[in-house]
């Protein structure tokens, strides 16, 4: 009998953390979360709005989340080059900026990216990222993170939310 109660509570410990863990163990919190099912079709992608560094963390998040998919980004210094100050405004790309990048550069979604780096204390850093379709300016993906510091923690909690909806589309279908 003894055996069978150290069995039992081992296992229901082992349930309590693994719950812990895929509900909440993070203690940031994802919303405004959508995807539309053609996101996942888009594999020729271009970043916007992060750093070098950022965007460099924020690919391989992505690129490991969707193993099985082909995908390509297009270096910054190429979009530089065919957009103008204007069109790399927070938030901004308009319908010319977008076409030059589809022709140009076969890009087939952007990924615009606005990282809000809180001062220390006063708010809680996010994420906040927009996937817009280059040919008809439609957003197909939409995500915002908080909590942490850390901000590949946040790349991470985007990518997957964003792929965690994509699965319960495919699902439903």
């Amino acid at each position: 009998m003894d055996m069978r109660i150290r069995c039992i509570r081992r296992v229901v410990t082992f349930l309590m953390v693994a719950g812990l863990v895929a509900v909440g163990g993070c203690t940031g919190k994802t919303q405004a979360l959508f995807t539309q099912p053609e996101m996942i079709t888009r594999g020729r992608l271009a970043i916007l709005g992060l750093t070098p560094e950022q965007d460099q963390i924020f690919m391989a998040s992505y690129i490991r989340a969707f193993p099985g998919q082909i995908i390509t980004f297009v270096e910054r210094s190429q979009l530089t080059g065919i957009l103008s100050e204007r069109d790399l405004l927070r938030g901004r790309l308009d319908d010319r900026a977008r076409a030059r990048i589809k022709q140009t550069l076969g890009v087939e979604a952007v990924i615009i990216c606005t990282y809000y780096d809180a001062e220390s204390g006063k708010a809680a850093k996010k994420l906040s990222v927009r996937i817009v379709d280059s040919s008809n300016g439609v957003v197909v993906g939409s995500v915002i993170t908080g909590g942490r510091d850390n901000f590949a923690y946040h790349c991470d909690s985007a990518v997957r939310a964003l792929k965690a909806d994509i699965q319960r589309g495919m699902r439903q279908n």
